[in-house]
């Protein structure tokens, strides 16, 4: 007896909810390798010995000289080469002029690597790098182990503690008499604490709020000779001893005596926001070796330091000009720390002055390409959205799944998380090439300021980031992360609090006290960014994720697809997995899991690759049960016995339905605010959700299934992790709080709905509505259910037709 009547009349009965969704594609699987970004071949003469400006020190750190280098280049190609027509959308629009208009200024280009910051002289340009980094554009990583400073420079530290008492202890030597040694300070009131050398004397200077004490030591400072410095504060009492000698003490005027700090600490120099408030025009030009606050010894060190970020820092002693790095006859310039400058002479270009012309100015670089010179000579194009290769000349075609290739200069943007200010949940699967980069980044400003969330690799580390306003949270991973194989990342940040797992092994913190909500507005920045120095500081990160990036999963929604990307640069296809073959037969769809893959099949075939043909059976031969909305059957939750406690759910069924809301499939406990795995219907779309005692997680495909055509549904959950995939859509995921695991029941699973559906009173409208519609097929554990034989109740059960 078939039911088409009375599943038309409950359909009629039942409010509906028609919301158009579009089926979304993917961005496709990226990669690239060394040789798609070598420079092209450029004339370069041989290298003469010229002599280099010498230092002022013996450890070669002084201010910087003005520049007259002619800039490196960097502009669009205009050659005719037509795109191919199945590529990924570019959103970089083709120029319409050649070369770089007269009037631009050298920095136009975005010249300096890095996170470099480009600053103009006239015709010419001088990049200010982040500590670590050196070069002319800041191309080559420096590491220090004692860093020097040039006047400019600068490295930040978490704000001290010091409302009531702090104690100082620093060793140094200079090679200029006057400069700024340390400095942390109150960003909107008057509070402060600053180290400075005024006229070869250390100046101590504190404000508590009613006014500046200041304290100066009798002992001068040597040039180049190390020295040790002692501070210690009580309220609006300041003592300073320079090598030993005795204490020299001041005190700031009566009134408040508490020092309110929430800057970072600095040393060596501040950012040029604070330079104002220090009352000292020029930092530190020399190093500083020690550092102790409050007893403890902090790590300034550039590997695993504890400092948050920092500029034009380098190591001690080094000299960036010898051996002379420039070529064809040009003088070096010695800079800040670890940088120099070329300046170079008759018609010769780049920042090393490597070649006898603009290496842009013919290069082969696709029309819709950036063309940039390198520092060695030649040049590189930088390719768009949707196109790869050494010139850009090949398209991205849109047939793979969610991958990409990041070369250390890519990056993929994205819409932003902006809407996740309290809680947020990621799902990451990477494999890296190299142990630093961004994997990646959103902010609240441009400007190095600013809320902020990241995730990267520092020294092998995973570190994820973010600043709610007070300062930053900064979580390692337990372990290094291992290179060139796949790793699964999973973050978790609620409120203040938050989680990184890499490989299941995890690391907790907290960001500082105060502020709890995350406000970002810029967009989302994968595996690098267009400039570096518009991110956050504290965030520090100087360089781009090199490897590849399988799958970003955003609160169990997968966010790597073309409708969320913005742009990009350098991302192009991987070729190194299983799923780049197509492996899956018949129309499947390849889904990559970690180095293997699934095959989601087409209606009519099954296999691990899709490879088998069902022969649909006649409506005699199987079960197909029509559900009117009041039609609720009781199972087994392991089909032949009830378990009470799972650690591991399975669920396979088929289903057709017009009905845009209700309950499909239910196992838990009954009674309210109790343990539950549960799919229903809401607004057209499959929802899954489990709740083990913590918080609810819900998984919502993006198929619609209100169409009249029988879709086959895939739901699992193993531990904390649960899956959903309906049709041949990607698997949606996603985990539930930390704590609990199993999945607590009264042994019961049941379709169609619920007898007591108070119990999903505190769930969607839909959990509380009957399915109305067919369902067939049911797999519970891998066991087949017998629809009708193995029901514990006795509704009254007709049948659907199977066709359709």
């Amino acid at each position: 007896v078939f039911a088409e009547n009375i599943l038309e009349r409950a359909q009629q009965d039942q409010q509906m909810f028609l919301i158009g969704s579009a089926s979304l594609s993917t961005i496709p699987l990226f990669t690239t390798t060394a040789a798609a970004t070598a420079a092209a071949a450029a004339a370069v003469t041989t290298a003469s010995p010229v002599p280099t400006s010498r230092p002022h020190s013996p450890y070669f750190t002084r201010r910087p000289p003005g520049t007259t280098r002619r800039p490196a280049s960097s502009r669009r190609t205009t050659t005719t080469q037509a795109p191919p027509t199945k590529t990924l959308r570019s959103t970089s629009a083709p120029p319409t002029t050649t070369g770089r208009p007269k009037t631009q200024k050298p920095c136009h280009s975005n010249p300096c690597l890095n996170g470099g910051t480009c600053e103009n002289d006239g015709d010419d340009f001088s990049c200010k790098c982040l500590a670590g980094r050196g070069g002319a554009v800041c191309e080559k990583c420096e590491p220090y182990f004692i860093p020097s400073f040039g006047g400019q420079s600068f490295l930040a530290f978490p704000t001290m503690s010091a409302y009531h008492t702090v104690r100082i202890a620093m060793e140094f030597r200079a090679s200029e008499m006057n400069g700024l040694l340390l400095y942390n300070g109150q960003m909107k009131k008057k509070d402060f604490i600053s180290l400075a050398l005024v006229n070869s004397r250390v100046e101590l200077k504190f404000n508590t709020g009613s006014g500046t004490g200041t304290v100066i030591s009798e002992v001068q400072i040597s040039q180049g000779r190390w020295h040790q410095l002692v501070v210690t504060r009580s309220r609006r009492i300041g003592m300073l001893s320079v090598d030993g000698e005795p204490h020299v003490q001041g005190e700031s005027p009566h009134g408040t005596d508490g020092l309110n700090l929430d800057t970072p600490l600095f040393i060596g120099g501040v950012t040029d926001d604070l330079k104002e408030r220090t009352g000292v025009t020029v930092g530190l030009v020399g190093c500083i070796r020690m550092l102790d606050i409050n007893n403890r010894m902090l790590n300034i060190q550039e590997a695993n330091g504890d400092s948050l970020f920092g500029v034009g820092v380098g190591e001690c002693g080094n000299n960036p000009c010898q051996p002379n790095p420039c070529k064809n006859g040009a003088e070096c310039q010695v800079k800040e720390a670890e940088m120099f400058h070329c300046k170079c002479s008759n018609a010769f270009w780049g920042p090393t002055c490597a070649d006898l012309h603009d290496p842009c100015e013919h290069s082969k670089c696709h029309q819709t390409s950036q063309c940039k010179a390198l520092p060695e000579g030649g040049y590189k194009c930088e390719c768009p959205m949707g196109r790869e290769g050494k010139h850009c000349e090949r398209g991205n075609v849109l047939q793979l799944a969610s991958f990409f290739f990041s070369v250390g200069d890519s990056y993929l943007e994205l819409k932003g998380l902006h809407l996740y200010g309290h809680d947020l949940r990621m799902m990451l699967v990477l494999m890296a090439n190299d142990s630093n980069g961004l994997i990646f980044y959103n902010g609240q400003k441009s400007d190095g300021k600013g809320d902020f969330i990241s995730l990267s690799l520092s020294n092998g580390y995973l570190e994820f980031r973010y600043d709610l306003g007070k300062g930053p949270a900064i979580i390692r991973s337990r372990d290094q992360m291992q290179l060139k194989v796949w790793n699964t990342i999973k973050l978790e940040r609620s409120l203040r609090k938050g989680e990184i797992r890499l490989n299941e092994k995890a690391t907790s913190g907290e960001s500082p006290n105060k502020h709890t909500d995350l406000n970002l507005k810029e967009s989302l920045f994968v595996g690098g960014a267009p400039d570096y120095s518009k991110l956050a500081r504290v965030a520090a990160l100087t360089e781009g994720f090199k490897g590849t990036i399988q799958k970003i999963m955003l609160m169990s929604t997968p966010i790597l697809r073309e409708e969320n990307a913005l742009n990009s640069s350098n991302v192009a296809l991987f070729h190194g997995h299983p799923c780049f073959q197509e492996p899956c037969q018949n129309g499947g769809r390849c889904h990559p899991e970690l180095d293997g893959y699934d095959c989601s099949c087409p209606n009519g075939f099954s296999g691990d690759k899709c490879q088998n043909t069902i022969h649909e059976k006649s409506a005699g031969e199987t079960e197909a049960i029509a559900f009117d909305g009041r039609t609720f059957i009781e199972y087994h939750n392991a089909v032949t016995r009830s378990e009470k406690a799972l650690l591991v759910n399975k669920f396979e069924l088929s289903v057709r339905t017009e009905a845009t809301q209700g309950l499909l499939l239910w196992s838990g406990k009954g009674v309210e605010r109790s343990d539950y795995i549960a799919l229903a219907i809401v607004d057209g779309h499959v929802q899954m959700t489990y709740d083990l005692g913590s918080k609810a997680v819900v998984l919502r495909s993006s198929v619609r299934v209100d169409t009249n055509r029988w879709i086959r549904i895939k739901a699992s959950r193993a531990l904390r992790d649960g899956s959903l995939q309906v049709g041949n859509e990607a698997p949606v995921t996603g985990s539930s709080p930390l704590r609990a695991t199993q999945l607590d029941t009264d042994g019961a699973l049941w379709l169609g709905g619920l007898e007591v559906l108070g119990v999903a009173r505190r769930l969607p409208k839909a959990y509380s509505t009957g399915f109305v519609g067919c369902i067939k097929d049911v797999v519970v554990d891998g066991v087949d259910v017998h629809l009708v034989e193995d029901a514990l109740n006795s509704p009254k059960i007709l049948h659907c037709s199977t066709a359709k």
